[in-house]
């Protein structure tokens, strides 16, 4: 026996009502979207652990602003600063000195302040202040290296845990609740 078209999807959660395309995309993206947030924050607690700043949340060009995770056909996208392969392997002792407009920019967005050299107390950096500083934030880094916090490879293990998680979870029951198949014999 053939069956003639499917005349109408329906779903059982919202009273029968007949969901567009659109409808049932925009529910599916909103699931993707929550795991892409819980995937984000992971990533970000991973790459604070161990060390003694958190990432700041309201700038533009900081780690977490620029770290994002996207869902499309191919699956999950993570998009990383280009700072964060340091922060997962580090960076050898006496190898190669950290440009200097770089750890100015870090000492501008974390506001780290100078001390004086009379007194010994915590000043607002000056220009002079700032410069000095990160110089010697680049002759450490040269002489001592930076610990890897390695935290790439775990989260991309934690993202395709979670991507399953909700794939079974989730959309497939909803994708079988939401779809009413009306069937009709052909003659």
């Amino acid at each position: 026996m053939a069956y003639a078209r499917i005349k109408s999807i329906k779903t059982t959660k919202r009273g029968g009502k007949v969901l567009s395309e659109k409808e049932l995309k925009s529910y599916l993206n909103g699931q993707l979207f929550q795991v892409a947030r819980e995937i984000k924050e992971y990533i970000i607690t991973l790459a604070e652990a161990g060390s003694r700043h958190k990432f700041r949340k309201d700038g533009k060009d900081g780690f977490y602003q620029q770290t994002t995770v996207d869902f499309n056909t191919d699956g999950v996208t993570i998009n990383f600063p280009q700072h964060a392969y340091f922060l997962d392997v580090g960076r050898k002792a006496l190898a190669r000195k950290v440009p200097v407009s770089v750890l100015i920019n870090w000492i501008k967005r974390y506001r780290i302040l100078g001390r004086s050299q009379k007194t010994g107390k915590y000043q607002k950096a000056s220009g002079n202040s700032i410069n000095s500083l990160a110089f010697a934030i680049q002759t450490a880094i040269y002489k001592k290296g930076l610990r890897a916090r390695n935290f790439i490879a775990p989260s991309m293990e934690y993202a395709e845990q979670a991507l399953a998680q909700v794939i079974d979870e989730l959309i497939v029951p909803a994708i079988v609740t939401t779809v009413e198949f009306h069937l009709t014999k052909k003659k």
